[in-house]
């Protein structure tokens, strides 16, 4: 039975994006038929870590925004001044609609006199497939520059995930999660089966973890945690896993910090590849075989 495996993190910057990368790959090479899901459509870039150029992208309409049909408008204003989003504006006597401000609430449909305007559905997005150097498919969405709805992005974006899984006979999806705890992230935790939580020894990283923690807890997902960079703050990363231990009764996993990390992502190569012996591949290693013999 297909699994699903999501990487969070309250908190963006802790190097959530550069662990799935490495962990694609380990599981793959581990003989788990793995089909990786960027659902960060904000800033994706789990592309960027396995060194993979998307060029198979497709449109989504997940948006709705008004239209006007100006062989109707008689130019009465109606809709100029009752748009609360200043979507439209009064361009010399005609009504004309600012895109990016239009949310679709409809308010202008229904002051027309003339049934002038409609509500219709806009591309707000795009997802893409391709099929890694190391044999697996990566699926990845983008939200269009000054677009909204983006958890409907993320949600069209696991759907494709799990019709790529599906015709290629994967064992697992592994999701790179957005970062914090917002529309997104709802909708990419959605049917997750697993969750690894990412962070950092930092006070606002504890904090976010713990929010996020909150949320995996609604939706009943079990979970672990990676301290990532623990050594950067040792002190603080042992009070963090007591506090961790004691509230939430998480597993822990540590990852040092290691400067191959950096130089990996400068080559497009996941650390694991680039640098199978350092000390972060060695961490990694440990949670791939984690999940082999727990969750798969």
């Amino acid at each position: 039975m297909m699994k699903e495996i999501i990487v969070v993190s309250g908190k963006g910057g802790v190097g959530k994006s550069s662990i799935t990368a490495s962990l694609a790959v380990l599981l793959n090479k581990a003989g788990v038929k793995v089909t990786a899901v960027d659902s960060d459509v904000d800033a994706p870039n789990l592309s960027i870590v396995l060194g993979t150029d998307i060029t198979d992208f497709t449109d989504i309409k997940t948006s709705e925004k008004a239209s006007i049909n100006y062989e109707r408008c008689k130019h009465c204003g109606r809709c100029v001044s009752t748009c609360k989003s200043q979507a439209l504006i009064d361009l010399d006597g005609t009504p004309k609609l600012i895109p990016f401000l239009c949310e679709g609430c409809g308010a202008c449909v229904l002051v027309c006199p003339t049934s002038a305007i409609s509500i219709v559905q806009v591309a707000n997005g795009r997802v893409g497939v391709e099929k890694t150097r190391y044999g697996f498919y990566i699926v990845s969405g983008q939200l269009n520059i000054g677009e909204s709805n983006s958890g409907n992005i993320v949600t069209a974006v696991k759907v494709k995930g799990e019709e790529i899984a599906k015709n290629s006979g994967s064992d697992l999806i592994l999701v790179d999660g957005p970062p914090g705890i917002g529309c997104p992230v709802i909708a990419s935790i959605s049917g997750a089966d697993y969750a690894i939580a990412v962070t950092e020894p930092t006070p606002a990283a504890s904090n976010s973890l713990d929010r996020i923690f909150s949320i995996l807890d609604h939706f009943h997902i079990p979970k672990i945690t990676i301290i990532n960079k623990y050594d950067l703050n040792p002190t603080y990363a042992m009070k963090m896993i007591k506090r961790i231990q004691k509230r939430w009764k998480v597993p822990v996993i540590q990852i040092p910090f290691d400067e191959n990390v950096p130089l990996s992502l400068s080559k497009r190569i996941p650390v694991v590849e680039f640098e199978p012996k350092s000390p972060s591949s060695e961490a990694i290693n440990i949670i791939s075989n984690h999940i082999v013999k727990a969750i798969l």
